[in-house]
């Protein structure tokens, strides 16, 4: 059984990816370390956006940056994804005592997905 500590953190960790844009992200970093205005291009969002999901994924543990000059380059931490070891897997996150398979494709996930349901009018 998990102690309530431990479900905690797992949590905090669950909340700082389980976001639509912060998936595209990972999916985006799972093939290798890119910089803000890279992954803001890759990922069709304004740079000032994508500085705040990075920042929420660093402070959560579940991603490293580091200086290159001018850019700031952001990467998986190496104890929170594996990279996949065969071509239909493109890497392992470890949340805690969770794993999320991340399963390759040829083209990250949709942008955005429309969650808006019609509302259905009853006919008389």
């Amino acid at each position: 059984m998990t102690e309530f500590a431990e479900a905690r953190k797992v949590a905090a960790l669950l909340a700082a990816v389980a976001e639509p844009t912060r998936l595209r992200v990972l999916w985006q970093l799972a093939k290798g370390p890119q910089h803000v205005g890279k992954l803001a291009d890759l990922v069709d969002i304004k740079m000032v956006n994508m500085s705040h999901h990075l920042g929420v994924m660093r402070q959560a543990g579940v991603l490293e940056d580091e200086k290159d000059g001018r850019q700031v380059i952001y990467r998986l931490r190496p104890d929170v994804f594996i990279p996949g070891t065969t071509p239909d897997v493109l890497g392992v996150l470890t949340l805690g005592s969770f794993r999320v398979v991340m399963r390759a494709k040829p083209e990250a996930p949709p942008v955005s997905i429309n969650t808006k349901t019609r509302r259905k009018t009853a006919k008389k």
